[in-house]
């Protein structure tokens, strides 16, 4: 069995400062440790703020220390450009990489950049690839993910009371549709006027709930397998009986040639 063990990060909004908010992280990551937790998740811009080198430092050493990696949402500054970025720490405390937010609503183009990637790391327990918060509204992504061997998507969020009433619809879409667990962590609590919803879940390729949090904080370790993939999969086989050619003809984007 391919086994991962998958940590929601449903935590609370931090008015703490950088330094505290480090240290609270990295407790997180020494609890879910002690539960054999491969990767922890955080919810979408969990850090408000990018971390400097000092406390990357200490997330990346708590990491290496119990074995577990980080995807962490914060707000990267580059030059004068913001990005809604999740970071990708792995467990030996190695940078893997980051993703940024592609789609974003109207009040964040006011604050953000849209990103133009969709990276999928290639990990010892699987292939995972990162989505944000509205990315999971648009079947693309998950699509170009899954097309590129992703057998797990990893999904950061602040949803807010009241709840969107198909949340549920496009987890479980995105799962079945491209025959992969779906892993989203979103944030929980009062945020000033913002009552974020909680309820991160996780998503099997046949499109079941394996878990589902509550409205409180949480930080449970799910185990997937992903050998139960190919069995999701079946006759139907969305991704095999595509047909580019005739995408590409339609104008959808894609030449007939390419993989996408």
């Amino acid at each position: 069995m391919r086994i991962i063990n998958i940590a929601l990060g449903q935590l609370g909004c931090s008015h703490l400062g950088m330094e505290d908010t480090i240290r609270q992280i990295a407790e997180a990551v020494e609890q879910v440790g002690q539960k054999k937790a491969d990767y922890l998740l955080f919810p979408e811009l969990y850090l408000e703020q990018e971390p400097d080198q000092t406390s990357l430092e200490m997330i990346a050493a708590t990491a290496q220390k119990h074995r577990v990696g980080v995807v962490l949402g914060y707000c990267e500054t580059e030059q004068d450009t913001r990005y809604n970025t999740a970071l990708f720490i792995g467990k030996n405390g190695e940078i893997l990489g980051q993703y940024r937010k592609i789609h974003l609503l109207d009040f964040e183009r006011n604050v953000f950049t849209p990103g133009d990637q969709c990276p999928v790391f290639d990990l010892p327990e699987g292939k995972i690839g990162l989505m944000i918060s509205y990315d999971l509204m648009f079947p693309e992504v998950s699509r170009i993910l899954a097309i590129k061997g992703a057998q797990l998507l990893l999904v950061l969020a602040a949803n807010k009371f009241p709840p969107h009433p198909h949340q549920h619809v496009y987890l479980s879409s995105r799962a079945l549709e491209n025959h992969v667990f779906v892993a989203m962590a979103n944030k929980v609590g009062l945020d000033g006027n913002h009552l974020y919803l909680g309820e991160s879940t996780v998503v099997h390729p046949n499109g079941s709930t394996i878990y589902k949090c509550s409205n409180n904080v949480e930080l449970p370790v799910i185990s997937i397998n992903l050998d139960e993939i190919e069995e999701a999969r079946g006759r139907l086989d969305y991704l095999k009986n595509r047909r580019p050619a005739v995408y590409a003809k339609e104008g959808f984007g894609f030449t007939p040639t390419e993989s996408l």
